[in-house]
């Protein structure tokens, strides 16, 4: 009777009996109008302590309708178009950015890529291209299931296939993989005028979906979706600060296929 009871309370309350994770804010002052808002998230789970119990989540907000996205194509050759993510960011006059979507040993892009109009690629299925990020030709920014994507509805210019959704409609996806913790990239969208790009230490999939789904995560702005994009050594982060300071900068450790900046939509 005592197992069964342990079991049931297993079944119906399987949030009580895991460990949950604390979020706590540590974003720098910024002003209110500012066009870009940055977060930084230190992330532990309750009651966890040491060293590395604590990870980090950077995030760069903005307001679709000042700032887009831009798919920046780094090459297929022999050598990359660009030496890095910073210099990638700089000739195309992007304010932020980070790696893209996922690409073969080739470097040959895993799906559909549309950079300044110009695509390469084949539209493909697997859950590592379930979502769709895209800005169309009137320099609207979108983030879609595959099924949601029309070519001829969103005339896309700029167009990155990637995945899994790590939250969808305010949820954590179901199913996410428990393994592999890594240094992760992503991109959010509120479900209105506001996206971001993210970089995280690392985590699983499983255990990112989690915290992204949480609605303490973020509370300016809670996330209505969560893509993943191509993690791990391809994970980079950039971001102009617009001060006398120098750029925030990660770098990836490899070289990768594509980037997606931010540019302002009406350059």
């Amino acid at each position: 009777m005592k197992f069964f009871s342990l079991l049931c309370l297993a079944t119906l309350f399987p949030a009580a009996l895991a460990a949950q994770w604390r979020i706590e804010d540590q974003s720098p002052p910024q002003k209110a109008d500012s066009p870009l808002i940055f977060e930084r998230k230190a992330v532990s789970r309750s009651g966890a302590t040491g060293l590395f119990s604590s990870r980090r989540i950077d995030l760069i907000w903005f307001n679709d309708e000042h700032f887009t996205f831009k798919v920046i194509d780094n090459g297929a050759g022999s050598s990359a178009a660009y030496s890095s993510l910073a210099d990638a960011m700089k000739a195309n006059n992007c304010i932020a950015g980070s790696n893209g979507g996922f690409f073969l040993k080739d470097f040959a892009p895993s799906g559909l890529m549309i950079a300044n109009g110009k695509a390469t690629g084949t539209f493909g299925t697997g859950g590592l291209l379930s979502g769709v990020l895209l800005s169309n030709s009137k320099r609207n920014s979108y983030l879609l299931r595959r099924a949601e994507y029309s070519a001829s509805k969103h005339n896309p210019t700029d167009l990155v296939q990637t995945g899994p959704f790590l939250v969808d409609q305010g949820v954590t996806v179901k199913g996410l993989s428990p393994e592999n913790a890594r240094r992760r990239t992503f991109v959010l969208h509120n479900g209105h005028k506001m996206f971001a790009l993210g970089l995280s230490d690392s985590f699983t999939l499983a255990d990112l979906g989690e915290i992204l789904g949480d609605p303490n995560f973020s509370p300016a702005e809670k996330i209505y979706r969560a893509l993943n994009l191509d993690g791990g050594t391809s994970s980079g982060f950039y971001m102009d600060r617009a001060t006398n300071a120098s750029p925030m900068v990660v770098e990836p450790f490899k070289r990768v296929r594509n980037f997606i900046g931010v540019v302002p939509r009406n350059p």
